[in-house]
Protein backbone atom coordinates (compact mmCIF):
# COMPACT_ATOMS: atom_id res chain seq x y z
CA UNK A 1 0.00 0.00 0.00
CA UNK A 2 2.79 2.43 0.98
CA UNK A 3 6.32 2.49 -0.54
CA UNK A 4 9.14 1.29 1.89
CA UNK A 5 10.46 4.04 3.25
CA UNK A 6 14.68 3.97 3.52
CA UNK A 7 15.16 2.88 7.46
CA UNK A 8 18.42 5.41 8.50
CA UNK A 9 18.43 3.84 12.05
CA UNK A 10 20.14 6.82 13.45
CA UNK A 11 23.59 6.26 11.45
CA UNK A 12 22.86 9.59 8.96
CA UNK A 13 20.44 11.88 11.55
CA UNK A 14 23.01 11.67 14.64
CA UNK A 15 25.69 13.49 13.02
CA UNK A 16 23.39 15.71 11.20
CA UNK A 17 21.82 16.56 14.35
CA UNK A 18 25.25 17.28 16.06
CA UNK A 19 26.57 19.63 13.21
CA UNK A 20 23.45 21.83 12.82
CA UNK A 21 24.18 22.00 16.82
CA UNK A 22 27.71 22.82 16.71
CA UNK A 23 26.59 25.39 14.23
CA UNK A 24 23.83 26.60 16.63
CA UNK A 25 26.15 27.21 18.96
CA UNK A 26 28.87 28.82 16.96
CA UNK A 27 26.55 31.50 16.16
CA UNK A 28 26.19 32.77 19.63
CA UNK A 29 27.90 34.29 21.98
CA UNK A 30 29.04 33.47 25.99
CA UNK A 31 26.20 36.13 26.99
CA UNK A 32 23.67 34.18 24.99
CA UNK A 33 25.50 30.64 26.11
CA UNK A 34 25.34 31.89 29.35
CA UNK A 35 21.14 32.33 28.98
CA UNK A 36 20.74 29.21 28.03
CA UNK A 37 22.28 28.13 30.74
CA UNK A 38 25.36 26.43 28.90
CA UNK A 39 28.20 28.26 31.07
CA UNK A 40 26.67 27.51 34.66
CA UNK A 41 29.26 25.16 35.81
CA UNK A 42 31.69 25.87 38.66
CA UNK A 43 35.51 26.60 37.40
CA UNK A 44 37.78 24.44 39.11
CA UNK A 45 41.46 25.73 37.16
CA UNK A 46 43.80 27.59 39.12
CA UNK A 47 43.18 31.38 38.61
CA UNK A 48 46.62 31.38 36.61
CA UNK A 49 45.07 28.67 34.32
CA UNK A 50 41.72 30.62 33.57
CA UNK A 51 41.19 32.47 30.24
CA UNK A 52 40.20 35.91 30.16
CA UNK A 53 36.94 34.64 29.80
CA UNK A 54 36.75 32.85 32.77
CA UNK A 55 38.27 35.49 34.86
CA UNK A 56 35.56 37.71 33.88
CA UNK A 57 33.02 35.07 34.60
CA UNK A 58 34.05 34.64 38.26
CA UNK A 59 35.15 38.34 39.42
CA UNK A 60 32.88 40.27 37.38
CA UNK A 61 29.99 38.81 36.75
CA UNK A 62 29.67 36.19 39.78
CA UNK A 63 30.20 32.95 38.18
CA UNK A 64 31.27 30.32 41.27
CA UNK A 65 35.06 29.19 41.34
CA UNK A 66 36.57 26.87 43.65
CA UNK A 67 39.17 29.28 44.28
CA UNK A 68 38.66 32.56 46.53
CA UNK A 69 37.80 36.24 45.22
CA UNK A 70 41.09 37.63 46.41
CA UNK A 71 43.11 34.82 44.33
CA UNK A 72 41.14 35.74 41.15
CA UNK A 73 41.51 39.45 41.77
CA UNK A 74 45.41 39.20 41.63
CA UNK A 75 44.93 37.10 38.57
CA UNK A 76 42.48 40.25 37.33
CA UNK A 77 45.18 42.85 38.38
CA UNK A 78 48.22 41.04 36.72
CA UNK A 79 46.71 40.82 33.06
CA UNK A 80 45.24 43.96 33.55
CA UNK A 81 41.85 43.11 32.59
CA UNK A 82 38.89 45.95 33.53
CA UNK A 83 35.01 45.47 32.87
CA UNK A 84 34.84 47.38 29.70
CA UNK A 85 37.06 44.27 28.37
CA UNK A 86 34.90 41.78 29.73
CA UNK A 87 32.18 43.15 28.37
CA UNK A 88 33.40 43.52 24.81
CA UNK A 89 34.40 39.34 25.37
CA UNK A 90 31.63 38.05 26.58
CA UNK A 91 29.50 39.33 23.63
CA UNK A 92 31.66 38.19 21.07
CA UNK A 93 30.57 35.67 18.97
CA UNK A 94 32.76 32.36 19.77
CA UNK A 95 32.81 31.84 15.62
CA UNK A 96 34.68 35.48 15.79
CA UNK A 97 36.89 34.09 18.94
CA UNK A 98 38.18 30.98 17.29
CA UNK A 99 39.31 32.48 14.21
CA UNK A 100 40.85 35.39 16.39
CA UNK A 101 42.82 32.39 18.70
CA UNK A 102 43.54 30.34 14.81
CA UNK A 103 45.22 33.53 13.49
CA UNK A 104 46.91 34.25 16.57
CA UNK A 105 45.28 37.57 16.70
CA UNK A 106 43.54 37.12 19.95
CA UNK A 107 43.00 40.91 21.88
CA UNK A 108 44.70 40.90 24.83
CA UNK A 109 43.39 44.00 27.76
CA UNK A 110 45.57 46.85 27.64
CA UNK A 111 48.49 46.40 30.06
CA UNK A 112 49.26 49.15 33.68
CA UNK A 113 52.66 48.32 33.81
CA UNK A 114 54.36 50.90 35.41
CA UNK A 115 57.32 52.40 33.70
CA UNK A 116 60.74 52.56 35.46
CA UNK A 117 61.66 55.64 36.88
CA UNK A 118 64.56 57.48 35.38
CA UNK A 119 67.65 58.34 37.43
CA UNK A 120 68.25 61.55 38.27
CA UNK A 121 71.98 62.94 37.76
CA UNK A 122 73.57 65.59 39.11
Amino acid sequence: MFPSMPSYSGTVLKPAIILLSVLLLSGCSAMQAEALGLRSSKVTKTPQQMSNMEICDTYAYGRKATHTRAAIASEWTKRGINRKYCDKIKKQWYVTTTVKALANAEEKPRSKKVQPVKSVQF
